[in-house]
């Protein structure tokens, strides 16, 4: 997948419409080191600020993925950083605040929109690599881009199951997406654009 591809694609779908705020804390869980042992100390689930009740089963019931959810919100970040580098407000992050770009985000705009697509992508992304690599038992690989048989032809490698990223990132960054209100719907709408363009790209390098 070419991040800067992606982030450059994406850009062009976010559709920021105004609202109330709706800071989604859990994305602090990327920049706190508390969080790297997530997979070999399930107690710590209960520690993670701003999870809504889904999110909290979620954790509990795949713990194991939980580091790769961290991660990619980490990967969001930086890929905001890159893509926002040369502007104003260039996706920096506030230390020792649970809100980690401070007040920027409470607000409705066109960097709201794309954090919050950014750091879906970038969660279906990084449970997508860790399934592929082996690193989480309950996942494995895509069994449905295996190429033509041919003659002298044999199969290899690990095709990515860009499919099971995107519904472990559909089913926790949307969780909190609830209300009903114009912002929740915005948040969702956002996140599944991010989602969208991650899938497209995973399959244009698979196939």
């Amino acid at each position: 997948m070419d991040l800067y591809l992606f982030g450059f694609v994406l850009l062009f779908l976010l559709n920021p419409a105004q609202g109330l705020a709706g800071y989604p804390i859990w994305w602090s869980l990327a920049l706190g080191h508390q969080y790297s042992s997530l997979g070999s100390q399930p107690i710590l689930c209960g520690s993670i600020p701003g999870l809504v009740p889904k999110q909290l089963r979620f954790c509990r019931n795949y713990i194991e993925i939980m580091p790769s959810v961290a991660e990619g919100v980490k990967i969001g970040i930086q890929e905001c950083q890159h893509q926002f580098r040369g502007r104003r407000w260039n996706c920096t992050t506030v230390n020792d605040n649970l809100a980690i770009f401070g007040p920027v985000l409470d607000k409705a705009t066109r960097e709201s929109a794309f954090v919050h697509a950014i750091a879906s992508a970038g969660v279906a992304f990084a449970v997508t690599r860790s399934c592929a690599e082996g690193s989480n038992t309950i996942c494995g690989c895509d069994s449905h881009h295996k190429g033509p048989p041919g003659e002298g032809w044999k199969w290899g490698g690990c095709s990515e199951d860009a499919e099971f990223g995107v519904l472990v990132s559909r089913e926790f960054a949307d969780a909190r997406e609830n209300r009903p209100d114009a912002r929740s719907a915005m948040n969702r709408h956002n996140n599944e654009a991010g989602r969208t363009v991650r899938s497209q790209i995973a399959l244009d390098w698979t196939v």
